[in-house]
């Protein structure tokens, strides 16, 4: 049977970002959702001229060490509240601030627990630079997305193959066009 893996590159900074994953984990892939078929994968693109877009994507990837079953749901919540995280609305905030905050936001009705994702974000104070148990998994994404050539967000991939035409302006029909034609059309 034809396959599809939907892989989107995403930062939670950005608002096309948090346009186009709203689409399709609201809309979109809920019609998919007893298709086996199809898949949709969340690539995390912290990006470097928003800082705090790296603490963004280090909590998300803290919930996925804790339950990755509540990944999709916590990436929700860090998306609706994007303007907490917004440039002037965090840059007084602490590294530690930043964490207390999305710890709040990403356990908020996900049934995640925050001192979990809290330990997740603990910095090793006697290494001045080891990070935390999310700071291998944050540089093995901006590996990947540099290897394949992804700089701005939302990029797509489909069957791993760049998708140029797919924006964050499309609508549920547009994408369900897409996927059917993609899972008829065994050659993307």
């Amino acid at each position: 049977n034809p396959h599809l893996v939907i892989e989107c590159f995403l930062d939670y900074n950005c608002p096309y970002s948090g346009k186009m994953f709203n689409m399709l984990y609201n809309e979109v892939m809920p019609a998919f959702k007893t298709d086996p078929r199809v898949d949709m994968l969340f690539q995390n693109v912290p990006q470097p001229w928003h800082p705090q877009s790296c603490y963004q994507h280090e909590a998300g990837m803290a919930v996925k060490l804790v339950d990755e079953s509540k990944f999709y749901a916590a990436s929700s919540k860090i998306f609706a509240a994007q303007d907490k995280f917004a440039d002037k609305s965090c840059i007084d905030m602490s590294r530690n601030q930043c964490y207390d905050s999305l710890a709040d936001i990403v356990t908020d009705g996900t049934g995640v627990d925050r001192q979990s994702v809290m330990d997740q974000l603990k910095l090793d104070k006697g290494d001045t630079s080891i990070g935390h148990n999310v700071t291998l998994m944050i540089k093995f994404s901006a590996k990947y997305h540099r290897v394949r050539g992804v700089h701005v967000t939302p990029t797509v991939f489909l069957n791993g193959v760049e998708a140029p035409d797919v924006g964050s302006g499309w609508t549920a029909e547009q994408w369900k066009e897409k996927i059917t034609a993609c899972l008829e059309n065994s050659k993307l």
